[in-house]
């Protein structure tokens, strides 16, 4: 979700104006979207997600405009007044972790390197990650196997790479005919991206949902992307 954001004070051109340059340029620098505009204390923002104005307006805002988010600022001027509303744009453009249309399934057998470029080029495609981060998952294969067992392979970028990750997430292709993997067979690819905390918590509801062998088989037996989606998203927070 892309936020609106209404920078209000009283007259609407100067110290919003202003506070709206500022927060425009941040949200620039962190490659984050939001609608940003400036208006006066009686305009009418209903539209509004997120509104930033002086503490002096911020009660009367709060109740004229109770859906939105409101944050009241001792002044326009440091941006370190803004960290909380950059804090919430970001949870208002996170992609969730998995998305249906990033699970494949009958997917061709293919070769490995193959196969992760797929789960990588996906990564790209849904805004997960920049496209130099496939190269880095190509790397962390060559240097150690992404086979995780249960014919589950795990590719994911090296250390180095993940700054080229713009937010989590994983995409599931299936390959029923399976794929040698370094001498194992692997039927199930699961490509990650994962930030901070978010790369064990992938890691340990994988483990979770894919620790039995049967599980696995039975997912690639059937091909049915809501019984996937289910399983990954049910009781976590993908």
């Amino acid at each position: 979700m892309n936020p609106t954001i209404v920078v209000v004070c009283d007259a609407g051109m100067g110290s919003s104006a202003l506070g709206a340059s500022l927060l425009k340029r941040e949200l620039r620098k962190l490659n984050l979207v939001a609608q940003v505009s400036n208006v006066s204390v009686d305009t009418d923002i209903g539209h509004a997600d997120l509104v930033v104005t002086h503490h002096s307006f911020e009660e009367r805002l709060r109740k004229a405009y109770p859906n939105a988010k409101v944050f009241g600022l001792i002044d326009f001027v440091s941006i370190d007044y803004y960290r909380k509303v950059i804090e919430e744009v970001k949870i208002m453009n996170r992609l969730p972790v998995l998305l249906k249309e990033n699970i494949a399934v009958n997917c061709p057998t293919t070769d490995s390197d193959t196969a992760i470029r797929k789960a990588g080029e996906a990564l790209v495609a849904s805004g997960y990650v920049e496209p130099e981060y496939i190269e880095g998952m190509l790397e962390r294969d060559h240097s150690l196997s992404v086979y995780m067992g249960n014919a589950i392979a795990l590719p994911h970028g090296e250390y180095e790479y993940k700054r080229y990750i713009k937010t989590s997430g994983i995409v599931v292709h299936i390959y029923p005919q399976g794929i040698d993997w370094h001498g194992e067979k692997v039927q199930l690819v699961v490509g990650l991206a994962g930030q901070g905390e978010d790369h064990m918590t992938i890691l340990s509801n994988i483990a979770t949902v894919f620790g039995e062998e049967e599980e696995v088989a039975r997912v690639v037996a059937h091909q049915d992307v809501e019984v996937i989606y289910t399983l990954l998203t049910q009781e976590n927070d993908l």
